[in-house]
């Protein structure tokens, strides 16, 4: 890694393996770094190869110096100068291919490696290379950092999101190859959130499923005026509330379709077709969203009232 991230890994803090899983655990400074560093310390000793040892180690410490920089970024109110936000991001983006390199010019080659080992360590590489390709070479490709608006911002936001999921995705698959019993809330502290906000999201999408589906009963009769106000109202709150959940590439979609409806529905039209298409769209959103890792040991109900689209 460069300097610039070795320089953080001077900490003070203790690890407590008797933690409760889900209980925040953060060293004197109140970062939640250091006992990720010493979770991934007490982890990386108890592997026996010494060359594995130290190839693991380097890339789950790696990847805490990497979601320390992100966790710089992660919240809107937060922010400093747009340059300075694209500047970390940028940072994040050449270590993350450093990581990915070590892996594969690497840790993948090493003699003690087992298969199990192997495939999880190609799997993230691939990740790793995959989503900040993504983030760099198409979300945030033509962002202009001599713009702030909330339109920008919000593309940062949702930047700093995805990769900070990759980047702990990729911990958690690697930790679990020689513990087990690692999971996300044993590791991050910021799991809990993440849950609550996921778990928001899925019952307010369910609802407006719901809604959507009944107006679109009620388009093709009479379709009252308080029917209508009722769906023009929760189509916007929708949109200033829990679609900033969403993943950024789908706010438009949703701006879009919403925006269809309203206006067919103020000019007196039947937006029967928009509504079976934003129905459509909507339920299978919700599908991706039940396999986020933080909902992973719910059992949450399927809608199936319409035919899933492909939305990516």
């Amino acid at each position: 890694m460069s300097t610039s991230l070795q320089s953080k890994t001077q900490f003070t803090g203790s690890f407590d393996a008797k933690t409760s899983p889900g209980e925040p655990r953060v060293g004197d400074s109140g970062s939640e770094i250091p006992n990720l560093q010493s979770q991934v310390s007490v982890l990386t000793n108890s592997i026996s190869d010494e060359a594995v040892r130290l190839a693991v180690g380097k890339i789950l410490t790696d990847l805490v110096f990497l979601l320390d920089y992100l966790s710089l970024v992660a919240g809107l109110k937060d922010f400093g100068g747009i340059k300075e936000v694209v500047s970390i991001l940028n940072t994040v983006r050449g270590e993350a291919y450093s990581v990915a390199v070590f892996i594969e010019d690497h840790a993948l080659h090493l003699e003690g490696i087992d298969h199990r080992l192997s495939e999880t360590l190609d799997s993230s590489a691939y990740a790793i290379n995959h989503e900040v390709r993504r983030i760099f070479n198409g979300e945030l490709a033509g962002i202009n950092v001599d713009r702030d608006d909330l339109e920008t911002r919000w593309a940062l936001v949702h930047a700093q999101g995805v990769l900070t999921n990759c980047f702990q995705q990729c911990m958690v698959d690697v930790a679990r190859v020689f513990d087990a019993s690692v999971t996300d809330a044993r590791l991050f502290q910021d799991w809990q959130s993440r849950r609550e906000s996921s778990l928001s999201l899925y019952h307010d999408l369910s609802e407006l499923i719901a809604l959507i589906k009944e107006s679109e009963k009620d388009s093709l009769s009479n379709f009252p005026g308080q029917s209508r106000d009722h769906l023009e109202e929760r189509l916007k709150s929708f949109r200033e509330g829990s679609m900033r959940c969403l993943m950024y590439k789908d706010w438009q979609q949703y701006e879009a379709l919403s925006e269809k409806i309203i206006a067919s529905v103020k000019s007196g039209e039947s937006p029967a077709d928009l509504l079976h298409h934003m129905g459509c769209y909507l339920e299978t959103l919700l599908a991706h969203i039940k396999t986020r890792s933080v909902l992973a040991d719910l059992d949450l109900e399927s809608l199936c009232i319409y035919e899933k689209i492909d939305i990516s």
